[in-house]
């Protein structure tokens, strides 16, 4: 239920953070943080004050460029 409401709330937010982003991609956040400072992270992230975030619109963008998987 706790995973739900979470899932709710990220899905509602315009800008995402590391843990926020993870859960609405399906991805762990410690992935993203590692690719993230590895320079290797495809979206690109803002920077608001000390916070590092995602526009979920750049996220649904470079989603919906996603190829899908043959076979």
């Amino acid at each position: 239920m706790k995973q739900l409401n979470q899932q709710k709330e990220a899905q509602s937010k315009r800008m995402l953070n590391f843990e926020e982003l993870a859960q609405y991609i399906g991805l762990s956040p410690q992935t993203i943080r590692n690719r993230f400072y590895a320079g290797e992270f495809p979206i690109p992230a803002k920077r608001i004050f000390s916070k590092t975030l995602w526009d979920i619109k750049d996220v649904d963008k470079y989603l919906d460029k996603l190829q899908g998987i043959d076979g």
